[in-house]
């Protein structure tokens, strides 16, 4: 005969999911990166200005690195998204050991992709930022290499979410490179659009595709979304142990493992706890709800979109130059 008693699953999952957000690799490590938020909204041009002015004020000998990157180059054209990107990664460049160039010249290829090399979504993304380096001063040419890598990043984009979806590839460095291959290809055609429109081309004729690539993204990203939160379920371990010790009572101990990464979290639990409950299929689902709900880089990632969309014609129509700084 039952005791009549409700277990609170509610309360003592969003526990559980508040121990794991204190050891950050117990949490999936899905977002966008730093830098494709930094660059992708309207006041790129003035994040990269402030990276600038913090380098110059703090890196010794820094203008003259950057001068000599630069080439005779004292002004770049179009420095804003993907352009004020790219100049970020020449300037951290200019900060780095030729050894440290040896090993992987951009740090936001490092964080997204890792250990991951076999990938077309990787081998586009850095073709195209060497080749943007390359032809940052000659609009015709980088316009054209611009088209031949968008394409090819499109397509790779496709595989790779195919294989997430239905080929049981899914994985959460696999989702994190999807994700942030995604947004890059937006900024790619955004800034397509934006050389197009400074040749003489109206905006409004790529605002069409821009728009429908990113409700496709959208769909994309909810199908995505639920297979991740299946696979991120079955990944999940909860389990629970406990010692009494004479004169002090009984403790338990509740541990939420991430068996991808072989991290887990501890819960230390009071003797008046000791029957809270800590496994089972049904405190997985309530802990796995919270993450999915309140994570911020999960459920931060359909606002990325979402907010590039609504600034579309705006950002099409940015084409703020970035001039070298001077020595004071």
């Amino acid at each position: 005969m039952g005791s009549g008693h409700s277990v609170d699953y509610e309360r003592y999952s969003l526990e559980l999911y508040e121990t794991a957000f204190r050891s950050t690799c117990v949490l999936p490590d899905v977002g966008i990166d730093e830098s494709l938020l930094k660059y992708s909204g309207v006041n790129s041009n003035a994040e990269l200005q402030a990276y600038s002015n913090e380098l110059v004020n703090s890196v010794p000998g820094f203008i003259d690195r950057l001068g000599s990157s630069l080439g005779l180059f004292t002004s770049i054209p179009n420095a804003v998204g993907l352009g004020a990107l790219v100049i970020s990664m020449i300037m951290e460049i200019c900060l780095m050991t030729s050894a440290q160039q040896r090993e992987d010249s951009y740090s936001m290829l490092r964080r997204v992709f890792g250990e991951e090399k076999a990938s077309g979504v990787r081998d586009t993304m850095s073709e195209y930022l060497k080749r943007h380096r390359m032809f940052v001063n000659d609009r015709q040419q980088l316009q054209e290499e611009m088209r031949r890598l968008e394409v090819q990043l499109s397509g790779h984009l496709t595989v790779l979410k195919n294989s997430l979806l239905h080929d049981g590839q899914m994985s959460s460095r696999g989702f994190k490179i999807w994700v942030n291959g995604a947004s890059f290809h937006i900024l790619m055609l955004i800034h397509e659009a934006r050389l197009n429109v400074q040749a003489g081309k109206r905006a409004s004729g790529y605002l069409y595709t821009i728009k429908t690539t990113i409700d496709i993204y959208l769909q994309d990203l909810d199908n995505l979304l639920e297979k991740f939160k299946t696979y991120k379920t079955s990944i999940t371990s909860l389990t629970v142990t406990g010692t009494c010790v004479y004169y002090t009572g009984c403790f338990s101990s509740c541990y939420v493992k991430n068996t991808e990464t072989k991290c887990e979290a501890r819960q230390y639990r009071n003797p008046d706890k000791l029957h809270d409950p800590c496994k089972g299929s049904d405190m997985t689902k309530a802990y796995i709800n919270h993450v999915f709900s309140k994570y911020e880089p999960i459920i931060s990632l359909k606002n990325h979109f979402s907010d590039i969309k609504n600034n579309i014609y705006s950002l099409i129509n940015q084409h703020d130059e970035f001039t070298l700084p001077s020595a004071s």
